[in-house]
């Protein structure tokens, strides 16, 4: 029996076939027909056949030598070899753990950037422009912000570089280039700032140059500044000019533009005190349903009406400021009536109280207006009511019942207060006690108002038991009030309690130290 290497041995030689051969015993056959040892190309070997010549003698493996290992590998004519492991991978891993199938981080530090070539004429001019904007800009920042010197000397070295780029551009013949709005927005900002620091002949100079440059086609209107300036300096004429001369640039499709203007007109001329010319003024606002007009223009119309003497126009004027409609003014809320009899502190105290409950300042602006909306009104009122009528109560009952039936019941409180203050300068004590007396179911500001009033006489008509009574009254209404203090303390006096007599003028001199009383 043979082994397992001389059955291998014999099975190669027998497979092993160089294709030279020759066919024996076949009748009309010669042996040249089929020799082929003049044949020089050979057909290819199998993959088989190939493995089995080059193990020769050896161990024969039935196993691929790519992946078995055994013998030389034919490089002419074997296939490309299979890796078993994937591209960018080792089991090791590199340093550092980073995934980097390309080997890109082999390339060390990227090469450090490199640095721009200088820059052209054209290119550090435009870095010029670039660095006058941003002063302006900061010049109108921080003058918003209140710091005025400083935006002074910010629109100063704006101007200064301005002037500096415009040399640099006529020195290298860009005259082409010139940047007229930049030149126009530095003298404006320019002229704003030197405005704002009081520097009122400095800031007409340099308006004066804008305005007669033919370059600026709007440059007209900015007269009204040079108008605002002479007023400033009470010279009422060449504000009246200047203020015309801007009229005359404003289109009339800007109507709340204009209508200003007119107003800043008539403002010079009442201060003037040319009646006549300073009311054809203000009824120009009346126009297009007087919705240009605000309440202090209303109200110095209504005195010139009073300096003229015409009741009828008083009464006109009168009705219009009562129906003057602004943002935010549609309504005075019940429960934040504005106080118009409160002292500063108490003011001061509703302020803070109302700011620490969340109120806004857009809250705080509409309040602000509102308050000045009704210290005209009541200004107007107490001006007109003595003498629009053939006696002056019939006076105070018309406006007070024209103040109800426009929507304006507290202010139309307030009148009757006047009312009352009214009779008692004329000595009618009862007629202004039946007046004031009213008051005591009212809101709590307003009696006590009228409570210190009430007070008062009663202190005059030697019933101190009542006047000290309504002290209480208006003491308990508003701590802040120093008149109603003062008649307290009166009353402490009259009672022999000198003591808390002195104790109480004392808190009334620290609410208020001009207290005359």
């Amino acid at each position: 029996m043979m082994s397992f290497t001389e059955t291998s041995q014999l099975l190669q030689k027998e497979l092993m076939n160089d294709y030279s051969y020759r066919v024996d015993g076949i009748p009309g056959m010669s042996d040249s027909q089929y020799d082929f040892n003049h044949v020089q190309s050979q057909p290819p070997p199998s993959a088989y056949m190939q493995r089995t010549a080059a193990v020769g003698g050896g161990r024969m493996s039935a196993m691929p030598q790519s992946r078995g290992g055994f013998g030389a590998r034919n490089t002419e004519t074997a296939r490309p070899m299979t890796s078993n492991r994937a591209a960018g991978y080792t089991a090791a891993g590199k340093p550092g753990g980073v995934f980097d199938p390309l080997n890109q981080g082999d390339k060390g530090q990227a090469k450090p950037l490199e640095k721009k070539a200088e820059l052209s004429p054209e290119e550090k001019l435009r870095e010029m422009e670039k660095e006058i904007h941003r002063l302006v800009e900061e010049s109108a920042i921080t003058r918003e912000r209140g710091n005025l010197r400083e935006a002074l000397e910010k629109g100063k070295e704006a101007g200064k570089k301005e002037r500096q780029l415009c040399r640099l551009r006529e020195q290298q013949n860009l005259l082409d280039q010139l940047n007229v709005d930049l030149t126009y927005a530095v003298c404006l900002n320019l002229a704003i700032q030197h405005q704002a620091n009081d520097n009122d002949n400095e800031a007409l100079t340099i308006y004066t140059q804008i305005v007669k440059n033919k370059q600026y086609p709007f440059s007209g209107r900015f007269r009204v500044n040079m108008g605002n300036i002479y007023f400033k300096q009470e010279k009422w004429t060449a504000a009246i000019k200047m203020y015309r001369m801007a009229l005359d640039q404003i289109p009339n499709n800007v109507q709340a533009i204009r209508f200003k203007i007119m107003r800043n007109i008539g403002h010079a001329f009442f201060k003037m005190h040319q009646f006549p010319d300073a009311i054809d003024s203000y009824e120009n606002l009346l126009m297009h349903g007087a919705q240009h007009l605000d309440f202090m223009t209303g109200f110095n119309l209504i005195l010139c009406y009073y300096a003229l003497g015409d009741k009828d126009k008083m009464k006109s004027g009168f009705l219009k400021l009562l129906n003057i409609e602004q943002v935010g003014l549609e309504d005075f809320d019940e429960e934040e009536e504005i106080e118009l009899g409160q002292s500063e502190a108490a003011k001061q105290d509703t302020v803070t109280r109302n700011l620490t409950e969340g109120d806004d300042a857009l809250r705080e602006d509409i309040k602000r207006r509102q308050r000045e909306a009704a210290r005209f009104i009541v200004n107007a009122a107490n001006l007109i009511a003595p003498v629009m009528e053939k006696t002056p109560v019939a006076g105070y009952d018309w406006v007070i019942d024209s103040l109800n039936h426009h929507g304006f019941p507290r202010i139309g409180s307030e009148l009757e207060i006047s009312k009352s203050c009214f009779f008692l300068r004329r000595k009618e004590f009862d007629q202004a006690i039946t007046v004031l007396k009213k008051f005591e179911r009212k809101e709590p500001s307003l009696m006590a108002c009228a409570a210190t009033n009430l007070s008062f006489l009663y202190f005059l008509e030697a019933e101190h038991a009542n006047a000290e009574k309504y002290a209480d009254i208006a003491v308990k209404a508003d701590r802040y009030n120093a008149r109603a203090l003062v008649n307290k303390g009166n009353c402490m006096f009259m009672n022999d309690e000198f003591e808390r007599a002195k104790e109480v003028y004392l808190e009334a001199i620290g609410v208020s130290a001009d207290c005359l009383e």
